[in-house]
């Protein structure tokens, strides 16, 4: 058995939060993983800018089914699918991506959740795990072969961890951190690389 752990956004989404951002014109909003490191500090202190600009979840869903996958990417899992088992692995929430993941299929996920209070903000986060290598780690565990596909600083430990990984499309920051991977830029490199 070979398993394929893809992360979502930056991959096979755009980034939720700029856009976000640029529909509520909350700047602050667009920062992600890929230049702030921790992911805990960076959830509560959009929770805190959510709260402080009236934006609830309810909102917020409105904006993302404006969203649609990557040019390519439904294809790009299809193939990818042929070889692996495919695992989204993202650190973005469920409550939020639903209508992506849709939109791509519907394969196998393992993401957050948010906690809702009674009048629909976001009030916490249930992680269900510490960081995405702990997936990586299961699966080696069972003697399982492991592919890791991500773009920011949050995705480096799993595809350290990975047999084979690649860092797709990274940012500037993230590309000199994590220079010693295999830095790709499209799904064709990818597959190729297999």
């Amino acid at each position: 058995m070979l398993i394929a752990c893809v992360d979502m956004e930056g991959v096979l989404i755009p980034e939720i939060w700029p856009y976000i951002a640029e529909k509520t014109g909350v700047s602050e909003l667009a920062i992600t993983t890929r230049e702030v490191p921790n992911y805990n500090l960076l959830v509560h202190r959009r929770m805190t800018l959510l709260k402080e600009n009236n934006l609830t979840l309810k909102d917020l869903q409105i904006i993302v089914n404006e969203l649609n996958p990557y040019e390519d990417a439904k294809t790009f899992l299809e193939k990818l699918e042929e070889v692996y088992e495919i695992l989204l692995v993202s650190d973005a929430f469920f409550d939020l991506i639903q209508p992506l993941w849709k939109k791509l299929g519907s394969p196998k996920i393992e993401c957050h959740r948010f906690v809702i209070n009674d009048q629909g903000f976001i009030e916490d986060a249930i992680y269900v795990r510490k960081d995405k290598a702990e997936v990586i780690k299961r699966y080696k565990l069972k003697n399982i072969e492991t592919l890791a596909i991500g773009d920011a600083f949050n995705d480096i430990g799993m595809l350290n961890a990975a047999n084979k990984g690649f860092l797709f499309r990274p940012s500037e920051e993230t590309a000199n951190k994590a220079s010693y991977l295999n830095i790709v830029y499209s799904y064709e490199d990818i597959l190729l690389g297999l």
